[in-house]
């Protein structure tokens, strides 16, 4: 969820500019890599031979993962929301033409007008708008595709925090007050009329940084594939 949407460099402190610099120099770029690799592979299977896939990027961020995939899965053609307003200087540009804000809760789509939903490592931020989200998801499409974190106890809770303070907080992203466990995110879907058509544990982001992967459980991240029962 890093974005250049969140705060401009001038109105950062020097401790969220030195974050963000850090961020960006160690793991930034190669977790877009993993990430856009793995996610391209859900996409591809659910797009299919179809003639046009409309999808939807809740909490966009940079767009670095939406455009990985769309570089990958041809047949999809893409919108991107997030809570920031657009920088001038972002305004009118070919890469930022799909982009709309929106309110962290309410998507402005009518009912059943996009094919397939992702939220990338973005629920967690929206702590008590998560179920509002879901429930919107499942008003605008039919297939949401959900990349996130377990939490399975005050350790593993606070090293996630630690990393998003690293990765999200020197933009001004909000933190989270915590995180998915695997019996919650089971109970939430149920409970809002999702299928887990699939829930893939165990996602290596960290595997080149030596220390950091060792501490770092690639059981703490998830992928999922949910669908609003028919």
């Amino acid at each position: 969820m890093s974005s250049p949407l969140a705060k401009k460099a001038d109105q950062l402190s020097v401790l969220h500019n030195a974050l963000t610099s850090i961020h960006k120099r160690i793991s930034h770029h190669r977790r877009i890599d993993i990430l856009a690799e793995k996610l391209t592979a859900y996409f591809y299977d659910i797009a299919g031979d179809k003639k046009e896939v409309k999808c939807l990027d809740v909490g966009c961020g940079d767009l670095g993962i939406m455009e990985r995939i769309a570089e990958g899965v041809k047949n999809t053609s893409w919108q991107c929301v997030d809570i920031y307003d657009l920088p001038e200087h972002l305004a009118n540009t070919a890469k930022w033409s799909r982009y709309s804000k929106f309110n962290g809760r309410d998507l402005p789509y009518a009912d059943e007008s996009i094919d397939i939903i992702l939220f990338c490592d973005m629920l967690h931020h929206a702590n008590k708008n998560i179920t509002p989200l879901l429930k919107e998801a499942q008003r605008v499409c039919r297939t949401v595709i959900i990349k996130d974190s377990f939490e399975y106890s005050l350790y593993s809770r606070w090293l996630l925090k630690i990393m998003d303070i690293i990765g999200n907080w020197g933009y001004g992203v909000p933190l989270p007050e915590k995180y998915f466990t695997i019996n919650n995110f089971k109970r939430l879907c149920t409970d809002l009329g999702f299928e887990i058509k699939k829930l893939d544990i165990g996602v290596q982001i960290y595997g080149h940084l030596p220390i950091i992967r060792t501490i770092l459980r690639p059981k703490w991240h998830f992928i999922a594939v949910i669908e609003k029962k028919r």
